[in-house]
C-alpha cells in the first residue's frame, strides 16, 4: 500500500477541520514517527511550482489548503 498516497487522500478527505498527527497513526497503523516523514515528504511534493497545493499546520490539525501565489487564479476560475 503507497501510505504517502492514503495520507494524502486523508488530508483531501478531512477538508477544512484537518486530522492530527494522533488521528493518521490510527489510520495509518503506523508509528508518529512514520507520519511526521510521510507528511515530510509529501509536503516537499507539493513544493514544486507546478502544484496549487500546500500542507499546512494550523492549530493542532495538518490540512491542505491553496498556494497563497495561487488563490487569485483560483478564486478567478471558481467566479466564472
Amino acid at each position: 500500500m503507497n501510505l504517502k498516497a492514503v495520507l494524502e487522500g486523508i488530508l483531501f478527505i478531512v477538508g477544512d477541520e484537518g486530522t492530527t498527527i494522533n488521528d493518521m497513526v490510527k489510520v495509518l497503523e503506523v508509528t508518529e514517527e512514520e507520519v511526521k516523514n510521510l507528511l515530510m515528504e509529501l509536503k516537499k511534493d507539493y513544493e514544486s511550482n507546478d502544484r496549487g497545493l500546500r500542507i499546512s499546520y494550523l492549530g493542532n490539525a495538518f490540512k491542505l489548503t491553496t498556494k497563497e501565489e495561487k488563490i487569485n487564479s483560483t478564486t478567478e476560475t471558481i467566479e466564472q
